[in-house]
């Protein structure tokens, strides 16, 4: 091979290699800087590749009255089981637009998984205890990031791959169901950690299934 082929081949791949091994570090942060667990970054890329469903059941448990996780990001048409692991019955339900469902009051495990056919924001509740709220996001994307409890995570992408990007949080102050659009240029100018800051309500403003199926609609 010519060496300035080869030159130009090693080029290439070195670019590459850059952009497969590229990634955003972002810290999401509320009105007072403090850090936002459980919030979802969902980036439509310049990939055209069609959502994959999961292969698997994903799991949506019952442990110690709550749920567990309480966020749950789930692709399109994926199935979602919801067993109980108390040592109590519970009441499963939800009457959010995008799936509206109920599993009366069992124990165990339940007979079949539910599917999750419409993109949105599932806010699910218990009609035994109410302050158990969970809330499964179903995504049509296939590149979604949820924070952990520093606020942390990290988009495996490269900045030129995003085309599109939006934040959620289950106390957004504009509601549960909205979705705040991404300044793309925060993201593709990053030096080090990108902060995204974003206004939630109190959490004690959220402490019933009542409470924040008042904001879905």
């Amino acid at each position: 091979m010519p060496p300035l082929l080869k030159l130009k081949f090693f080029v290439c791949a070195l670019f590459a290699s850059i952009q497969a091994h590229a990634a955003i570090s972002v810290l999401v942060t509320d009105q007072n800087k403090q850090a936002l667990e459980h919030a979802i970054i969902e980036i439509a890329a310049s990939d055209t590749a069609k959502q994959k469903t999961a292969k698997e059941t994903l799991v949506m448990d019952q442990i110690n009255k709550a749920f567990e996780p309480h966020v749950l990001a789930a692709p399109i048409n994926s199935y979602v089981s919801f067993p109980n692991s108390d040592d109590i019955r519970h009441h499963v339900y939800s009457f959010s637009k995008a799936k509206p469902f109920e599993l009366k009051l069992y124990a165990g495990q339940p007979k079949s998984p539910i599917i999750f056919e419409n993109t949105g924001v599932v806010v699910l509740g218990c009609n035994i205890h109410d302050s158990m709220v969970g809330y499964i996001y179903v995504h049509n994307n296939n590149h979604v990031y949820m924070s952990n409890e520093k606020g942390e995570t990290t988009i495996a992408l490269a900045p030129s791959e995003i085309k599109r990007a939006w934040l959620w949080h289950p106390r957004n102050a504009k509601g549960v169901s909205h979705k705040q659009a991404i300044d793309l240029a925060k993201l593709k100018q990053a030096k080090g950690v990108v902060e995204l800051a974003l206004t939630v309500s109190p959490e004690k403003a959220t402490g019933s299934f009542e409470d924040v199926f008042k904001t879905t609609n």
